[in-house]
């Protein structure tokens, strides 16, 4: 492999690199490249900038200069390695330039956006005095503001400068003035106008006064999702007429449209609403179910407690709403113990009648709520400013509730994932009918209101079940609209009444639930924990994509079957959409910009509640391990080297010809790989190969363990004879994997087809470069990404595998033994699989030897059968959870972490 780029990086200064980049093969013009930081690219950058010297030392026409600005959050702190490379991700030669950035002394926090505010908090260890804050956008500074900096932690806000209030997004910095690090940068919206709400009932005129309230965009978002079903001309109507409800708002509502709720003869939510008058609110909270897209069927169930307004006749407002009427006022609780002895559904949903529901609520709570240790969810409930009103709730040792982030940004990762609590609010509140017959409903002793959610989610732990908070399920509680605030009078007193009698019941329960304080709050909230462990990766898992992300997953399921929390933070911060809500569901809290942003405020912040740090590929711990080690020198760190990469490049390398670049850049990937493998606690690799290598550097073999794969067994759905033509799969992000598919159409589908062309091989894998895409052919079909692993391994009779370079155990290849799909692979393929030829598999290593394996088990039915077979002994035995779970607890263990 011939080089044709070199570089020079010169100076790092104010945020910019300076130097020169040339390609031999564009001489002339403008040449773009990669910025790397300790082997993670950062940045891209053209190197357009004329230089005399340049031209002089033959360099092409000499525009190879540049001046590329580096985003500081992005580089991290300590010793950093910056190069340049290719756009391609190839080699450059060139030197490596050393940055020295010593951590900060303080660095602030984003908390939440008022209409006029940004809050944050300020975290100082050892700086102070006073200075100014610059904010500036697109580099440009547009508002200075002073600020007073102490030791300590502690709250600072920001004014919103006039610019920046018109509406539209703008994507900010805010750092020192003078300093060119960014102390925190993200996108803010600030609306032209502050109108109250009961001052918009006829915002449809005015389009501008739509959306000036937290709730626009969630009926928006619910919009969309309505209008893109196959609706008829009636249920765009009945929408639009939710829509409109909500738009104008309960005040002052004289007027109340035909609405209907749908109608599903099996419902599986029994919604119950209970109310004593206040219908317009009633009829808002309905509406917004209506609106709100769910795929879950319910049916709506109005628990009407002897009201004397239009409660009374809400069937004939609304059609398919089930009226349930009371003789006499029972008040709220009795009134909700009646109302259920009507419902039909499989869950019983607890909705007060001042909340807004939103989209998907209801798939998210009954999506958590099917496991069956699962007795009791609810959601998180936003204040109306859309602000964080609750996100589950704690009772201290005191028996004193907290609504856990009350007044927060809801969007913080600290509430967003699915976690045990001690109780979820009343009002949206999901318990299982049978757990609620188990646990007689609610306590009557605490008639007629208030602490009856506390006091249900105690007696569903005490029968065995888990309470769950469900961030996903958002919904708007109107507070103190249906009892007002006042504790002293009505039926608001009974909230200090009834805390009596609760503490009275539940105190032996409570008494380790910690003392009441802030400082407490981040370790209480979380309930059912035994140990904690914060894990880095490259990137969020997203196990559709590749291998190592399924593997990551599985890992992070066996830490929590272990009793961890599992704490994740991705080398770049960045929230991926559903794959970052994917893991929170999981009940993985993920840490993710704008709220941290950066490496070091991660350790700083929350390496002292953890028990031990797990580090996933040798680049990432880099750049964590040593700062670990500063903060926490007892804490253990495991390394989990993903693949040996100096091994995979160390293979390519040696390909035919030996190339001498590539044995170069796979030594000096052996040095930063080993040296890691050396200050780490546990090293972890995935084939007994690779153990053996590493082993004969480091010398500690007890240090060094395999990690546990898991797969879970698929259900052969297609004989042999309904499967059709061969498969491969791969990420061709991967190098490996495009190498493969080159052999297999320069070297062993052309003989195929030879002998026998009725053969199709099938190429599936996410991000296909074009050249791939080119070598379709008579027998070589070019798919691409695959929405289903089901499509690559049921329909298919044969999986193949010729992977020539690379290292650790292959993933594709597992995933076909859990399908049970026979395989013909290569040596490095099948490596670390426990697979064997002639018994489990065909291993081929020359395309005469590829051809007759694939011929003879396309054929050989006994054969097929007999490897598919051996394929599902190694799954139950090798690659089971409990397998994985045993191995995984005495990794563990050797760190001297122990759990039940």
């Amino acid at each position: 492999m011939s080089i044709s780029t070199k570089f020079t990086i010169e100076k790092y200064e104010s945020g910019y690199l300076y130097g020169w980049f040339y390609d031999e093969s564009n001489p002339v013009g403008q040449s773009k490249f990669e910025v790397e930081v300790n082997k993670r690219v950062i940045a891209t950058g053209i190197a357009d900038i004329f230089r005399r010297d340049l031209l002089e030392a033959g360099f092409g026409d000499g525009i190879n200069a540049f001046k590329v600005f580096i985003e500081s959050g992005l580089i991290g702190f300590g010793e950093l390695n910056v190069r340049l490379r290719d756009m391609d991700g190839g080699f450059s030669q060139g030197n490596t330039f050393k940055i020295n950035r010593p951590a900060p002394e303080f660095d602030i926090t984003f908390v939440r956006q008022d209409p006029v505010h940004l809050h944050f908090t300020m975290n100082s260890t050892k700086k102070q005095g006073h200075f100014r804050f610059e904010l500036s956008e697109k580099g440009k500074q547009s508002y200075y503001q002073n600020i007073e900096i102490r030791p300590g932690s502690y709250p600072v806000i920001i004014a919103a400068p006039i610019s920046l209030m018109d509406g539209n997004e703008h994507l900010i910095s805010i750092n020192l003035e003078g300093n060119s690090d960014s102390l925190w940068h993200g996108a803010v919206n600030f609306k032209p106008l502050i109108t109250p709400l009961e001052h918009v009932q006829n915002a449809p005129k005015f389009s501008r006064l739509m959306s000036n309230n937290a709730q626009a965009s969630f009926r928006y978002a619910s919009l969309n999702y309505q209008l893109a079903q196959q609706l008829d001309t009636d249920e765009i109507k009945n929408i639009s007429t939710a829509h409109s409800v909500l738009v104008e708002s309960w005040h002052n509502r004289k007027k109340y449209p035909q609405l209907t709720i749908p109608k599903h003869t099996t419902p599986v939510v029994s919604i119950i609403i209970p109310a004593h008058n206040k219908f317009e609110l009633t009829y808002h909270c309905i509406a917004s179910i209506i609106l709100a897209f769910d795929n879950t069927p319910y049916e709506v169930i109005l628990a009407d407690d002897l009201s004397t307004d239009t409660t009374k006749e809400a069937d004939s407002i609304i059609k398919n709403l089930k009226l349930v009427s009371t003789d006499e006022n029972l008040m709220f609780l009795r009134n909700c113990n009646q109302a259920a002895k009507f419902a039909t559904g499989k869950y019983l949903l607890f909705l007060n009648n001042d909340t807004e529901v939103t989209s998907h609520w209801l798939e998210e709570l009954i999506s958590v709520a099917e496991d069956e240790s699962v007795g009791l969810v609810g959601s998180k409930l936003l204040n109306e400013d859309g602000s964080l009103q609750e996100a589950g709730g704690i009772i201290w040792d005191n028996c004193n509730p907290w609504n856990v982030g009350h007044s927060d940004n809801p969007n913080r990762p600290e509430y967003s994932y699915v976690r045990s609590v001690d109780y979820v609010s009343g009002a949206s509140l999901c318990i299982k009918k049978t757990v609620w017959e188990e646990v007689q409903g609610f306590s009557e002793y605490l008639a007629p209101a208030y602490f009856e959610d506390v006091d249900i989610a105690f007696k569903v732990r005490q029968a065995g079940y888990k309470t769950l908070y469900v961030p996903h399920s958002e919904v708007f509680h109107f507070e103190g609209m249906t009892h007002g605030r006042d504790i002293t009078q009505g039926v608001k007193k009974n909230q200090v009444i009834n805390a009596t009698k609760f503490a009275k019941k539940w105190a032996s329960a409570v008494k380790h639930n910690g003392k009441e304080s802030l400082e407490n709050l981040q370790l209480s909230k979380d309930r059912d924990v035994e140990k904690r462990v914060l894990v880095f990766d490259y990137t969020m898992p997203v196990p559709s994509r590749d291998a190592g992300s399924y593997a990551a997953i599985q890992e992070i399921k066996l830490m929590q079957s272990l009793g961890f929390k599992v704490t994740f933070a991705a080398d770049n911060l960045a929230h991926l959409g559903e794959s970052t809500i994917e893991l929170q569901r999981m009940g993985v809290e993920v840490l993710y910009a704008p709220f941290y942003m950066s490496i070091e405020q991660i350790l700083t912040r929350r390496i002292h509640e953890m028990d031990a740090v797990y580090i996933t590929r040798y680049y990432v711990a880099e750049k964590v391990i040593n700062r670990v080690k500063e903060l926490k020198p007892t804490i253990p760190v495991l390394f989990n080297n993903a693949d040996l990469h100096f091994l995979r490049e160390l293979r390519t390398a040696l390909q035919g010809t030996k190339d001498e670049a590539g044995v170069e850049q796979a030594l000096q990937t052996m040095q930063h790989e080993l040296d890691i493998c050396k200050k780490a606690d546990a090293v972890l690799c995935y084939s007994a190969a690779e153990k053996t290598v590493i082993t004969s550097h480091i010398l500690e073999t007890q240090k060094i363990h395999i990690t546990p794969w898991v797969l879970t067994p698929k259900l052969s759905m297609k004989s042999v004879k309904e499967r059709e033509g061969i498969a491969f799969l791969g990420g061709f992000g991967h190098t490996p994997n495009v190498e493969s598919v080159k052999y297999l159409a320069d070297e062993v589908m052309p003989l195929l087809q030879q002998k026998r062309p009725e053969i199709i091989l099938y190429v599936y894998g996410s991000k296909m470069p074009e050249e791939l895409k080119q070598l379709e052919s008579d027998n070589m079909k070019m798919i691409g990404f695959a929405e289903s692993l089901d499509d690559v391994y049921q329909n298919h009779r044969v999986f193949v595998a010729p992977l020539l370079s690379g290292a650790g155990i292959k993933g594709k290849v597992l995933e076909a033994m859990a399908y049970n799909v026979p395989c013909v692979l290569t040596d490095i393929a099948a490596e670390g699989t426990g697979l064997t030829h002639a018994v489990s598999c065909y291993i081929a290593n020359s395309p005469e030897e590829w051809v007759t394996r694939i011929s003879d088990l396309y054929d050989d039915e006994v054969t097929w059968h007999k490897f598919a077979e051996n394929e599902q002994i190694l799954v139950n035995e090798k690659y089971s959870f409990k397998n994985g779970q045993k191995h995984f607890a005495e990794i563990f263990e050797s760190v001297g972490i122990y759990t039940d």
